[in-house]
């Protein structure tokens, strides 16, 4: 199966997120948008694994999560990789909680490691809101605010991807809860 770890995004964001790309959808470029229900954050793409492999990682990510307590995030400004001169894919960044997330997946690439996942070179807080599909120019998205209200995120969820001809399928296969309590 293929999966990834991930942060959900609730709802009423994801809406706020939608109603954006609907608007750019009537502008025709050559963006293959990402659907209200596949909208998340990705902390670590894993790839192929079993269910040996998922039986494996999970008591592994369960220990981290305790580590962690309830945060606030929200999503603010428009971005691209690799840049504005050759777009490939269009997101939005992480203000509040950033640095939060980003040593959750920093950490996260330290414990799966060990299970013969590969390690990234650096994790960039994002969410995906398009792929580019033909070089077209993205300089009047990327000039847009996009902002949202802080929502709380409590876990990271492990999704398995199926791909499929009219786009890929998430679902949920773990959920990994927060502790409730700060520790030191």
């Amino acid at each position: 199966m293929r999966t990834f770890l991930a942060v959900e995004i609730p709802g009423h964001i994801r809406k706020k997120i939608t109603n954006f790309i609907e608007k750019e959808k009537n502008k025709g470029l050559p963006i293959k948008w990402v659907k209200f229900e596949n909208l998340h954050i990705t902390l670590k793409f894993l790839g192929e694994i079993d269910e040996n492999k998922k039986q494996e990682i999970i008591p592994v990510i369960n220990e981290l999560c305790t580590k962690y307590v309830r945060f606030n995030m929200n999503l603010q400004e428009l971005g691209c990789f690799p840049d504005s001169r050759n777009p490939r894919v269009l997101w939005i960044g992480v203000a509040q909680g950033n640095e939060i997330l980003c040593d959750i997946a920093r950490e996260l690439e330290e414990k799966v490691s060990q299970f013969g996942f590969k390690k990234e070179k650096r994790f960039h807080a994002h969410l995906t809101i398009g792929r580019i599909k033909k070089f077209c120019k993205v300089d009047d998205i990327l000039a847009k605010n996009l902002d949202t209200e802080p929502f709380s995120v409590d876990s990271i969820v492990l999704f398995e991807s199926k791909l499929k001809p009219e786009g890929p399928i998430y679902q949920e296969l773990e959920k990994f809860t927060f502790s409730c309590s700060a520790t030191s």
